[in-house]
């Protein structure tokens, strides 16, 4: 099975003319664009109209919109139906407002419960918000995929994310985050097989088995040999979204400068090659 190869890259330097040509000119060309925070109205028109006669052309490929989260009352577990209905009106406008980048992929965060607020209670109230978004998901064409977060977040086991997609339809999957894993680095790829049906994108990243370091593969301690083999017996494609931070990437005589979208990219191509050694 072939995947997609992609970057996540952050919702401002999505826009700037210099990731754009170095995406474009690369191998990957397909990118997440990740959120970050709420971007207002307006923002959200400036970066679809810079990016959309990119993709349009073919230069490059959005395969996936990460959503803001920012807890509070936008959190979909939230217990209170009024701040809920806050989250699922903010998530529609923006499932609609960047519909024109053409993604076919949707992550987000499912939260963590409230004070108080029990695990089964949080994951029942997660599963009111998702259920409303079904419509407007499938108005548009995408999946909702729920991201596995770290240790304590709703949804960070396998048992869990269970619980969150039971009875939903086939727009609701999930975004398998393989370091978000916590001490349980070492059952990622029987997490992969246990969810394979349901996983619908993958961010990759390595780490240290404690936090999320957002290495690049190979650096932490994740078996990445058994990680690939695992996706490659999924019976469908996924986006392979590398979401590793910038720091790391620059030498030492610029460390305080911005980041250089050409070693960045080059060492993600770089790395792609070595863990397509390993499928």
């Amino acid at each position: 099975m072939m995947h997609q190869w992609a970057i996540a890259i952050v919702q401002d330097n999505a826009v700037e003319p210099r990731w754009l040509e170095e995406l474009a000119n690369s191998k990957i060309r397909s990118f997440e664009f990740s959120c970050g925070r709420f971007p207002s109205h307006r923002e959200i028109l400036e970066k679809t109209c810079t990016l959309a006669p990119w993709i349009q052309s073919g230069k490059i490929c959005c395969c996936s919109l990460h959503l803001p989260f920012n807890g509070g009352a936008e959190c979909p577990t939230q217990s209170y139906d009024a701040e809920r209905q806050i989250c699922i009106q903010r998530y529609e406008h923006l499932l609609r407002a960047f519909a024109p980048l053409g993604m076919k992929n949707v992550t987000t965060h499912v939260g963590s419960p409230d004070e108080g607020q029990s695990r089964l209670d949080a994951i029942e109230c997660a599963r009111k918000t998702f259920q409303a978004l079904v419509p407007v998901v499938q108005e548009c064409g995408v999946s909702l995929n729920l991201e596995i977060c770290a240790s304590g977040a709703t949804g960070g086991v396998p048992e869990e994310m269970e619980l969150l997609l039971e009875g939903m339809p086939d727009c609701i999957g999930i975004c398998f985050d393989v370091n978000h894993a916590g001490e349980h680095w070492q059952e990622v790829p029987q997490w992969i097989s246990r969810l394979g049906k349901r996983i619908r994108a993958f961010h990759f990243s390595d780490y240290d088995g404690i936090d999320q370091c957002h290495w690049l593969p190979g650096n932490g301690i994740l078996n990445w040999k058994e990680i690939m083999r695992e996706i490659q017996r999924l019976d469908h494609e996924c986006p392979l979204i590398y979401e590793v931070v910038t720091d790391g990437f620059r030498p030492p005589e610029f460390e305080n400068r911005k980041m250089d979208p050409h070693w960045f990219i080059s060492a993600i191509e770089r790395n792609i090659q070595w863990l397509s050694s390993l499928a």
